[in-house]
């Protein structure tokens, strides 16, 4: 069904950490979610209609992918899964909430290469990457360098969704560059204009503006992530002095634990009301533990 929102599929990759929070913040600033609920739902884009890709493996459902694996139940979107039939603690969360585990979940061999297959067939389509301490593991790299030759944009979400470049993979080559005389490159350029083929030399010269002007983007990157970083503890902080206090302790000294019921009109009982977010307009009540 046509929903008059931007179409936009998202695939995430990477075994480097990121905060919760910088998901949440990054990923609902770039796609207008928000703000969350008292239930810790985020509302509705108006403008973009996401469906997500995530890999559910032992080696690929990092602590990163499970994260924004949260963000997308947060967010009640769509996704599907690249499943490899090997697991850890963390791919039964992203197996197991699937809407429909005959459709979303996709079982294949090679997930990183299915994964910019599927991208490359989608709409308006984005890698995420996940990087630790600025830099990609091989693996990742080797997606974001597959996914940049394919046309597809590339971000890593552990510096804010810093679009990723040929920059940032140097042992990878981007596609067109042709190994001179010497085993150094050439550089053909394509365009409208008459064909033009720059020697070793001319190649390097323009190799360097462009290395040049990538570092002094990233400077002025790495500046901003540092203030975003001050800025995020200085809110976290102010949340946390405007947050609910505690309940007191019973009287025997331990705190008050309760649990979620809801009211099952079938079997004409209160039942625990299990994980996920529970139908709209059922009775709820919370009771002691």
């Amino acid at each position: 069904m046509a929903t008059g929102k931007r179409p936009v599929t998202l695939g995430i990759f990477g075994s480097g950490d990121v905060a919760p929070e910088l998901v949440c913040d990054a990923l609902n600033n770039q796609f207008d979610y928000g703000p969350e609920d008292a239930e810790g739902y985020f509302a509705p884009s108006d403008e973009f209609d996401l469906t997500v890709y995530l890999p559910a493996s032992g080696a690929f459902t990092s602590e990163g992918v499970h994260r924004v694996w949260e963000w997308t139940v947060r967010c009640e979107l769509p996704y599907r899964v690249l499943w490899d039939e090997t697991g850890n603690a963390r791919t039964v969360d992203v197996l197991g909430n699937v809407e429909s585990a005959e459709t979303d979940i996709l079982i294949v061999d090679d997930i990183s290469g299915a994964l910019i297959e599927c991208l490359a067939k989608a709409e308006n389509s984005m890698l995420l990457v996940l990087s630790q301490d600025e830099a990609f593991d091989d693996a990742t790299a080797e997606v974001a360098a597959t996914a940049l030759r394919a046309g597809l944009p590339v971000h890593d979400l552990s510096r804010a969704l810093l679009e990723v470049t040929w920059r940032h993979l140097p042992d990878h080559e981007p596609p067109g560059a042709e190994t001179g005389a010497g085993g150094q490159a050439t550089l053909s350029v394509v365009s409208d204009a008459p064909d033009v083929t720059l020697s070793a030399q001319e190649a390097a010269v323009v190799s360097d503006a462009f290395t040049q002007a990538e570092e002094l983007l990233d400077g002025l990157g790495n500046g901003l992530l540092t203030q975003i970083s001050a800025t995020r503890e200085s809110l976290i902080h102010g949340r946390s002095l405007l947050a609910p206090k505690p309940e007191k302790p019973a009287e025997d000294g331990e705190p008050k634990k309760t649990r979620l019921e809801i009211f099952d009109p079938e079997k004409n009982a209160w039942v625990p009301a299990g994980r996920g977010r529970p139908p709209k307009g059922v009775q709820k009540r919370r009771v002691p533990a």
